[in-house]
């Protein structure tokens, strides 16, 4: 009885030993998997391998599902490392009972691969005969990406371009990047231990300083994890530096915050670039007079003051007369200096309340607030009897010129400011038409209904010249700047009165005020369908005016004229001004699509008359932009070219072809040509002429470009 007892016993203490023993091999391997390390063996003496249950998993396998042997381990070894874990169990041979490490890679079963940290040690027994290996395998994957990353951060930060540093609580550097010493002249061994604060200008209880101190605040207390801002700095030399800069804390490995890491680039350049493109934005680059951009916000501005007190404008337009001789006979330089030393003339004879402004070519403008008629009429006077009075030295020779101006009085309330420019252009063409060097003042039955010599209003004329067909189409050539040849021509209006041709400039104002220029915009569709339809080799560019946005019937009508003519529509290109298809853009790439649809092109004319709208280029669907005329001047500057460049780098970028307007001479020819322009449009390959003259035409209008060998 006793040894059954006995039995009983030890059978109950042999299970809670197994049960122990189960339940420490579970924690071991609890264990082994949560440390990502797996445990084995290799007995030397019968061959026998074994693995841990995580030695499996780390080798992407679940527990036990192979068999393991001597060539197991290296068989998930990545090829390129398998020499070096040779080298690894050669090492532990030659120094048997020490751990040696070795950092390999494993290819698992999915084709991913795993880094690990492979220890073992030889054990030998009292005569120094090998027995076994005993090791470990230490998943290290993380952490090797994250000493790439760190690596790899700290390389990028040491070859940035940008000025990265750090600075403690108390804002004392403590790194201190080459970008940071190219930036500010400081070399690393200079700035460590020195406070930032040197590199600030001295601007104390400035609001900058007050925004910047709570700024670091914000950030070393937490409240604030990134700040981005723009800022004046110092340079070693002195001189400032604007700067793009981002804050943000710099954290212990705790998670304290420490001190604050910085980011800055130079943007001084951006800034001046900035300036000088708000400056051009509303300047004339000839004459730096206000340009019609800017007197049309001025008149906007004086119109809503005239509302409030009840007060009168006087709005002034001032022409030369016969400019075009001065340009043909002397050259554009002096036309060009005529120009110049006329809005001085000018501004000398104006109050410090009136505005001056150039509308290009050698057309001005003044914005006379307070003045009634009477005082516009003797202003105007003033201006003509002064630039008659004005000498020009031409080669010891003096020039003479006179003007032609128009006066519209303004109280803010009868027309609108487009309104009244329309208004003040027709009454100074009618000077002209009077033999120039004179004076008219549109009243306000006038105004609108400017009159010929034979008393017919401006919409009876624009009618008439519709029902009898009296319009007429010019061309103008537009070369090829590589060939030579000229592939494209664009259809330019003109009125035909017995003799005489009127420009568009005379008669179009009146037609969009009119109500009329959708009809005359057909006109100039259809006829311009028939040239492409006879001369199938050119390519035919057309005006449409900023009204036709608006008009939903004109894609039909485009479609069916197309149809009607038998012209190939990519034989057509649209022309839209910037100004109008960023002033309405929704409705202008809505209508360049559909007409798109049909397979015509689309142009972007007037183009740089507004910096701002580069942005626009990559929503308009244009294949042609047309760099305003105003870039080509005589008075060729940096600035210029490096807006021409751009503009064609953009547009190339894109996927559009520039075309450069005004091209009047060799030397403009060949300047647009060095900047990449494509095509050239302007009198130095042919002046506008009838398109009856087009069949006989030449088509090679310049020497091609000579090409590097």
């Amino acid at each position: 009885m006793a040894n059954d007892d006995e039995l009983s016993r030890l059978r109950a203490e042999h299970e809670a030993l197994q049960r122990e023993l189960a339940r420490l091999r579970q924690l071991c391997d609890t264990t082994e998997q949560l440390a990502h390390v797996g445990t084995w063996e290799w007995d030397l003496k019968s061959g026998a391998v074994r693995w841990s249950d995580e030695m499996y998993r780390l080798h992407g396998h679940e527990p036990r599902a192979i068999a393991v042997d001597q060539s197991t381990g290296m068989s998930h070894t990545h090829p390129d490392d398998r020499d070096r874990r040779k080298r690894w169990i050669e090492r532990l041979h030659e120094r048997p009972g020490e751990q040696i490490e070795e950092r390999l890679r494993l290819v698992l079963s999915d084709g991913s691969v795993r880094r690990i940290v492979a220890r073992a040690v030889l054990e030998v027994d009292s005569d120094g005969t090998p027995l076994r290996y005993v090791g470990t395998n230490q998943d290290y994957t993380l952490e090797a990406r994250s000493d790439d990353t760190e690596r790899l951060l700290a390389q990028i930060v040491m070859s940035t371009n940008e000025a990265i540093y750090t600075v403690d609580r108390d804002l004392k550097v403590l790194s201190w990047n080459p970008g940071a010493q190219r930036l500010y002249g400081y070399t690393a061994e200079e700035m460590f231990g020195e406070p930032l604060l040197k590199l600030y200008p001295h601007r104390s209880g400035t609001r900058s300083v007050q925004e910047s101190d709570e700024r670091r605040r914000k950030l070393l207390s937490g409240e604030l994890e990134f700040a981005e801002y723009e800022d004046v700095r110092r340079h070693k030399d002195g001189s400032l530096l604007h700067v793009s800069a981002t804050l943000s804390p710099l954290r212990d490995h705790t998670g304290a915050i420490i001190g604050l890491v910085g980011s800055l680039r130079d943007i001084s350049e951006r800034r001046r670039t900035e300036a000088q493109l708000a400056y051009l934005s509303n300047n004339d680059p000839l004459t730096g007079l206000f340009n019609r951009k800017r007197f049309e916000e001025e008149l906007a501005g004086a119109a809503l003051r005239a509302r409030q007190g009840g007060q009168q404008v006087a709005v002034l337009m001032l022409n030369l007369d016969n400019f075009k001789y001065v340009n043909e006979t002397y050259g554009h330089r002096l036309g060009d200096e005529l120009v110049a030393q006329t809005a001085e003339v000018l501004a000398e004879h104006l109050a410090p309340s009136d505005v001056l402004a150039r509308f290009g070519g050698d057309s001005f403008a003044v914005l006379a607030p307070g003045a009634d008629a009477p005082r516009g009429r003797e202003l105007a006077e003033e201006l003509l009897a002064a630039v008659r009075e004005h000498e020009l030295d031409v080669n010891g020779r003096q020039l003479r010129v006179t003007g032609s101006a128009g006066v519209v009085i303004f109280d803010g309330i009868q027309a609108s400011v487009e309104d009244v420019l329309a208004d003040v252009d027709r009454a100074m063409y009618q000077s002209k038409e009077k033999g120039r060097n004179r004076v008219t003042l549109l009243e306000a039955a006038d105004r609108g209904w400017v009159r010929d010599h034979l008393g017919r209003s401006t919409e009876h004329v624009i009618r008439e010249a519709l029902a009898q067909d009296r319009f007429e189409l010019f061309v103008q050539p537009i070369v090829n700047l590589c060939t030579g040849g000229m592939t494209h021509c664009e259809a330019l209006l003109r009125l035909r009165e017995g003799d005489d041709v009127i420009a568009p400039g005379r008669f179009l104002p009146a037609a969009e005020r009119l109500g009329l220029i959708h009809l005359i915009d057909r006109w100039v569709i259809d006829h311009a369908f028939i040239l492409a339809a006879r001369h199938r080799d050119l390519t035919f560019e057309l005006n449409l005016s900023g009204a036709t946005i608006d008009d939903p019937s004109l894609v039909h009508y485009v479609a069916e004229r197309l149809e009607h003519h038998g012209a190939d529509p990519q034989r057509i290109v649209f022309e839209l001004t910037e100004t109008a298809a960023v002033g309405n853009m929704g409705k202008a790439r809505a209508m360049a699509r559909s007409l798109s649809g049909l397979g015509c092109q689309f142009a972007i004319d007037d183009f740089g008359t507004g910096f701002s709208t580069f942005y626009y280029l990559k929503h308009f669907p244009a294949q042609y932009v047309k760099i305003d005329g105003e870039f080509i001047s005589a008075r060729r500057n940096r600035t210029d070219d490096l807006l021409i460049e751009s503009i064609v780098k953009i547009a190339r970028e894109l996927g559009k072809h520039t075309i450069a307007e005004y091209v009047s001479d060799e030397a403009r020819m060949k300047r647009v040509r060095s900047l990449g322009v494509d095509y050239g449009q302007g009198y130095h390959f042919a002046a506008p002429f009838p398109s009856a003259q087009l069949a006989d035409y030449p088509r090679q209008l310049l020497e091609p470009a000579r090409t590097a060998a």
